[in-house]
């Protein structure tokens, strides 16, 4: 096969694509649509597809870039504080980084920032063991 009759089928199939596409294709609901516009037979309405209009997106709030990890809650159970668990995860982590993780994991956490603060102590402990 040639590189011509390639073309050829090619433009064959894209042109019966395109006649088929201009064809309304009926729908269950009873609606209408074609690439032109649309027709919904239940409200007699006609929308084109040039008014269709986007509402412009509303300004989002002001989005806050720390880290979880570095934010500290204002928890406190027997003494301890989110800061004081972050602080021995980042030493921890920097000297053995599986006992890090395998600690936050035997208490349900991947994160600093998924402990329970009434299980700082515990974690605290284990950790330094």
């Amino acid at each position: 096969m040639s590189l011509e009759d390639k073309i050829g089928e090619l433009t064959a199939a894209v042109n019966a694509l395109t006649a088929a596409l201009a064809h309304p294709v009926p729908t269950l609901s009873g609606r209408t649509d074609t690439l032109s516009g649309r027709t919904d037979t239940l409200s007699g309405r006609t929308d084109t597809l040039s008014e269709t209009k986007v509402a412009p997106p509303k300004p989002a709030a002001t989005v806050t870039t720390a880290t979880p990890e570095t934010t500290s809650t204002p928890a406190t159970i027997g003494g301890i504080d989110y800061a004081q668990v972050a602080k021995a995860i980042t030493d921890t982590f920097k000297v053995d980084r599986a006992k890090t993780i395998e600690t936050l994991a035997m208490f349900g956490a991947a994160k600093g920032p998924q402990l329970k603060p009434e299980d700082y102590a515990a974690f605290l402990k284990e950790l330094t063991a």
